[in-house]
C-alpha cells in the first residue's frame, strides 16, 4: 500500500496523523524516523526533515512542506531531483496573516505604544484624530498569502499596492514588478508590508536604501523571513526618524537571543513567529487534497517553482 511518512520538526506529529485519519481512515501514515521499508514511501509531508532524509525514499512521488515556507526543503543538496514539492495554500491560515497585518497596521498607525506609556503614568492624552486615508500600504509579494492580505486590507477601505517579482494582476490593486517597480512603490508607501518567501534573492532586501526611499515617518512590517530585514539598518532609521515604527514576526536569529536590542525598544512590535497560524484541522484538508491528487494524476495545488524557490 502506498505510504505517507510524516516529520513535523522536533515535534510529534500526531494531531496531524489524527486529523488526516478522521478524513481518510485508510491513510498508510508512517512518524519519521520509523519508515518501516523506504520503498513503501511515496509522499512525503515535512517540517525540518533532517538533510539526506528525503533521498532515502525511492519511490516519492510528492514532498509537501508543512508550511508555506519551503526554504528548510529546498536548502537540502540531496533533495530527490524531478519531484514536485508543494507549500501549504490554506485559507484559515490566509486569514492569520491577514488578521496578523492588519492588526499591526492600525496599531502603528494608532500609535497605541504611546497610548500604552501614557496609561501606566496615569496621564490623560489630548484629543487627537487619526487620518485612515494617510495610509499607503505597500506589500512586498503577492503570492499566495500577499494576495489575500491585500485583499483584506482593500476591503477595509485602506489603499493598497504590491510588488512582486513577476506582473501580477489583481482588481483595483496596483502591481509592481522588478527593480524599478520596487523603487517606484517604495516612493508612495509609508507601511510596508514584507511577506516574500525566502530565496537569495530575498535577503536583505528591507534595508537602508529602501528605507531611504520611503516617505519620512513610515513603518515596517515583516512576516516573511528574518533575514529579508537588515536589522542594523532598522535600528538606524529608527533612530535618525526616516522610519517611525515597525511590528516583526520573523528574526534573523529566532528564538530572539536575550540580548537582542529589539527587546527594550517600544518602537517596534513584537510576535513570536505566529503570524500565520496553523489550524490542524483546516491544514489536514488541503493535505489530503494534495495527496489524492498526486495519486490521482490531478494538478497539485501550491505546486512550487523549483527554479524560482518558491
Amino acid at each position: 500500500m502506498p505510504t505517507i511518512v510524516i516529520k513535523l520538526g522536533q515535534e510529534r506529529a500526531e494531531g496531524y496523523i489524527n486529523e488526516l485519519h478522521k478524513l481518510d481512515p485508510d491513510l498508510e501514515i508512517r512518524e519519521w524516523p520509523e519508515v518501516g521499508d523506504p520503498a513503501d514511501v511515496d509522499i512525503a509531508m515535512v517540517w525540518k526533515m533532517p538533510h539526506g532524509e528525503l533521498a532515502k525514499f525511492p519511490n516519492l512521488k510528492l514532498i509537501m512542506s508543512m508550511a508555506a515556507g519551503v526554504d528548510h526543503v529546498l536548502s537540502d543538496p540531496q533533495m530527490p531531483r524531478g519531484i514536485p514539492l508543494v507549500r501549504v495554500t490554506d485559507a484559515h491560515m490566509a486569514r492569520s496573516m491577514s488578521h496578523w497585518a492588519a492588526m499591526n497596521i492600525l496599531r502603528l498607525h494608532r500609535e497605541t505604544a504611546h497610548y500604552d506609556a501614557l496609561r501606566q503614568r496615569r496621564e490623560w492624552p489630548p484629543e487627537r484624530a487619526f487620518d485612515a486615508d494617510a495610509i499607503q500600504v505597500g506589500i512586498l509579494g503577492l503570492g499566495y498569502l500577499g494576495s489575500h492580505v491585500a485583499r483584506m486590507l482593500q476591503a477595509m477601505g485602506l489603499k493598497v499596492q504590491g510588488w512582486s517579482r513577476t506582473a501580477k494582476q489583481l482588481d483595483g490593486i496596483p502591481s509592481f514588478q522588478g527593480a524599478d517597480g520596487l523603487r517606484e512603490m517604495a516612493a508612495s508607501t509609508n507601511f510596508l508590508v514584507c511577506l516574500l518567501p525566502n530565496t537569495p534573492a530575498t535577503v536583505g532586501v528591507m534595508n537602508a536604501a529602501l528605507f531611504a526611499l520611503m516617505p519620512r515617518g513610515s513603518y515596517i512590517l515583516n512576516a516573511g523571513r528574518g533575514a529579508q530585514l537588515v536589522e542594523a539598518d532598522l535600528t538606524a532609521a529608527l533612530n535618525a526618524g526616516q522610519i517611525a515604527g515597525a511590528a516583526l514576526d520573523v528574526f534573523t536569529v529566532e528564538p530572539l537571543p536575550e540580548a537582542h536590542p529589539f527587546w527594550d525598544d517600544t518602537r517596534i512590535i513584537m510576535t513570536p513567529h505566529h503570524a500565520a497560524e496553523v489550524h490542524v484541522p483546516a491544514v489536514a484538508a488541503t493535505f489530503l487534497d494534495n495527496i489524492q491528487r498526486c495519486r490521482d494524476g490531478r494538478p497539485l495545488q501550491g505546486l512550487v517553482n523549483l527554479e524560482a524557490g518558491y
